[in-house]
């Protein structure tokens, strides 16, 4: 069997909180469009957790490093399974998972290019009909929704907005932090994305 091993560096604050965070939630987990943890060690002060092989890598490889080229059936599949990942955590499980940090190096594509959401590492565990109670921001920017920059507080919605610049960075081929056209100031993806459509901003 090949595998992925993930090393949790040993200088890093929040490590052990997310090694334990991954194996809680994930190991528990059991979906087509979710990567599977097969095990995990804490020996020797080494933390490691042992995942499927995903032969294909990551979707941000294939968008902007021209790993291979995504037809527009692959990247309609690829959408459509992430967003299968999130509605399966968000309303099928016996508490809502919020994934806190859906971005396109966290979805992984196996050799037929089906995407299964990983990196549970930031995810929390909260009751369906209520949002997290955390104050720390702990996603990537670009892919932050503006309530939750605002209030630290992320919910359902801030995951799917989270996908939402996903979505259109499948679409478009852009990142999701760019810069404008006179290459003055930085700009979102989704900013530039209302700014070409003509879209008023909120």
């Amino acid at each position: 069997m090949y595998i992925v091993v993930k090393r949790v560096s040993k200088t890093s604050e929040h490590g052990i909180k997310e090694y334990t965070a991954e194996i809680k939630i994930i190991s528990q987990l059991r979906h087509k469009n979710l990567v599977e943890l097969k095990g995990w060690c804490h020996e020797k002060s080494e933390l490691l957790l042992i995942y499927e092989f995903m032969e294909n890598g990551s979707l941000d490889l294939h968008l902007f490093k021209q790993k291979s080229w995504l037809t527009w059936d692959k990247r309609k599949r690829i959408a459509y399974d992430l967003a299968s990942a999130l509605s399966y955590l968000h309303e099928d499980c016996k508490e809502c998972i919020l994934h806190r940090d859906v971005k396109s190096n966290n979805v992984m594509l196996d050799s037929n290019f089906n995407a299964k959401l990983g990196d549970f590492g930031l995810a929390r565990l909260v009751d369906h009909d209520k949002n997290s109670k955390t104050t720390m921001l702990a996603r990537t920017l670009g892919y932050m929704a503006p309530e939750y920059v605002m209030t630290g507080k992320a919910s359902k919605e801030s995951d799917v907005y989270s996908f939402g610049v996903v979505a259109l960075e499948i679409a478009c081929g852009q990142k999701p932090i760019g810069y404008t056209a006179n290459e003055e100031r930085q700009t979102t993806l989704v900013e530039w994305f209302r700014i070409y459509m003509g879209l008023e901003l909120f």
